[in-house]
């Protein structure tokens, strides 16, 4: 059964992302060493029962208190000093609300002064390039001394310039902010060191962070939570592909969380948050919901958060100055080859959808690529390994990598250069994740309606993408009403999320179906009212 199916715009997508989660994560299933429980693989499907009809009406759940046995961060305080050394971690504003870290780089006083975040924090959430010396969209600020007891003591720095920011294989941002190293440790506030090397899977760690309030939680000033590192993992959620971060189970990670540091037991900066696991079971590998590529495929842990190492990051600095050239910096900046996924992000595989497809654009001195594809749990795009030969993007501008019929994960890795003996380094490959889908939204629907009155009903239905990301439904007698019968099916614009039905006259059958992004349709769900 084929129906209509909204999905919506990409923009709108990112219109409503938040890459570190909102809300309360009190349920978060802490990690012990990299090992947690509750996975859900990519795959993990169970046949729904047709015809499921919920029950009528159910009053929301009263508000449940916080669990007391739940790890949770601390407020910090900074009136008698005892604080001082996060004095240089605060609120970015860049224009999402974060938390940035101001850096000891070296350099003298007069030196410029920067400060690190994640490169989402910046609203540039393209995966195939990065940025260097970018103008941000608007003016931004770091808020220094961002203490809840010390308010009056604040330090606002203006902020106009990112001298690097990223997703592409990464998540980080090198903000430069509009003062000096001097300027700064004059108002008493110093950096906090890179360090050269990340802390044993296993080891105590801290985050300081300046989270966002919640209708639970009105406090949002500096907060220190203790936590357990866990492994070095490749992660993926929705487009982006970070082929290096590390696990943690640092307590109460959310909006506003992003670019906080992770920090070893010399108090250096290894790491800095840029997502957590949100309970959100219809959502993985998607936005909110990211995923672990692990041996056997994807899969996803409720509640643990991830950072993108840094460990290393100090050989970017020259005497206190940002030189992504220098010898040793791991940051891969300079332009990348211009490409494109043509084909859609999750694909339902069929006779006719047999292939991935990512074309390539001859520009800024690119006209030839190496490209692979293969399954994104065992291909690495920055390893050389399995490229085939260079390509005259004007002779081939399209590459094309088998569709999986099996539900699962696929990476395309494309790199190019001016010459077919000059392609870049793989550091400098851009990878085009791919979902195979042929799993249809299960049963029970996110679908609910108000206690009936004497002649209508209305719906609502939830949107949970990419699983449940439109909705059909059609009414009428219930003696001749066919919900398995596609015709007559009318599109529900989820843009309002309700429906209402009206009497025909007697008892009246409601038919409603789901439709994901791959355009997988569900079974009906249909009930029966007015009799």
């Amino acid at each position: 059964m084929r129906l209509a199916l909204l999905r919506p715009a990409f923009a709108s997508i990112l219109g409503a992302l938040a890459l570190v989660a909102c809300g309360d994560d009190d349920a978060a299933d802490p990690i012990d060493g990299g090992a947690v429980d509750a996975r859900v693989p990519l795959d993990a499907y169970v046949p729904p029962d047709a015809h499921v009809a919920p029950d009528a009406y159910v009053e929301p759940d009263a508000h449940v208190e916080p669990d007391a046995s739940v790890p949770r961060s601390e407020v910090l305080h900074d009136a008698d000093g005892a604080n001082a050394r996060y004095r240089g971690i605060g609120r970015a504003r860049v224009p999402s609300s974060c938390t940035a870290t101001l850096l000891d780089v070296g350099g003298d006083d007069d030196a410029p002064a920067y400060a690190l975040t994640a490169g989402h924090c910046t609203l540039w959430w393209e995966n195939d390039e990065s940025f260097e010396g970018r103008v941000l969209d608007e003016p931004g600020e770091v808020v220094f001394r961002f203490f809840t007891d010390t308010v009056d003591a604040q330090h606002a720095v203006a902020v106009e310039v990112a001298a690097f920011s990223s997703m592409r294989g990464t998540d980080l941002a090198v903000l430069e902010l509009d003062t000096t190293v001097g300027a700064l440790r004059t108002a008493g506030i110093e950096g906090i060191a890179l360090a050269t090397a990340l802390p044993a899977t296993g080891a105590a760690i801290t985050n300081v962070g300046a989270p966002l309030a919640t209708g639970d939680d009105p406090e949002e000033h500096l907060r220190l939570g203790r936590c357990t590192l866990g492994e070095r993992v490749s992660l993926v959620e929705f487009e982006w592909l970070w082929p290096d971060a590390v696990a943690n189970d640092c307590p109460e990670i959310r909006t506003g969380s992003s670019g906080s540091p992770l920090l070893d037991a010399s108090g250096a900066i290894f790491a800095v948050i840029n997502t957590t696991g949100e309970e959100r079971p219809h959502a993985i590998c998607h936005l909110g919901r990211p995923c672990e590529l692990e041996a056997s495929g994807p899969a996803t842990y409720d509640g643990v958060s991830y950072a993108i190492p840094v460990a290393g990051l100090s050989a970017c600095f020259v005497d206190g100055a940002i030189d992504l050239a220098a010898t040793g910096c791991p940051l891969a900046s300079g332009a990348v080859i211009d490409s494109a996924r043509e084909t859609a992000r999750y694909q339902r595989p069929s006779e006719t959808n047999t292939t991935i497809r990512v074309t390539l654009t001859a520009s800024e001195g690119f006209t030839h690529y190496r490209a692979k594809a293969g399954p994104a749990q065992s291909t690495d795009c920055r390893d050389e390994a399995g490229y085939g030969a260079a390509l005259a993007i004007d002779a081939a501008p399209t590459f094309e990598a088998p569709l999986p019929t099996a539900d699962g994960l696929t990476v395309v890795c494309v790199r190019g250069g001016p010459a077919a003996d000059a392609i870049q380094p793989a550091t400098h490959a851009v990878a085009w994740v791919t979902a195979s889908d042929s799993t249809p939204p299960a049963l029970p629907l996110p679908v609910r309606h108000d206690p009936p009155e004497a002649d209508s009903v209305r719906f609502w239905v939830d949107v949970e993408n990419p699983t449940y990301a439109g909705y059909d439904r059609k009414s009428g007698p219930a003696a001749t009403t066919d919900c398995d019968d596609p015709e007559g099916y009318q599109f529900v614009n989820v843009r309002f999320g309700q429906f209402t039905v009206t009497s025909e006259g007697g008892p009246t059958r409601v038919c409603v179906v789901a439709s994901d992004w791959a355009d997988n349709v569900s079974e009906p769900m249909e009930w029966v009212f007015f009799e």
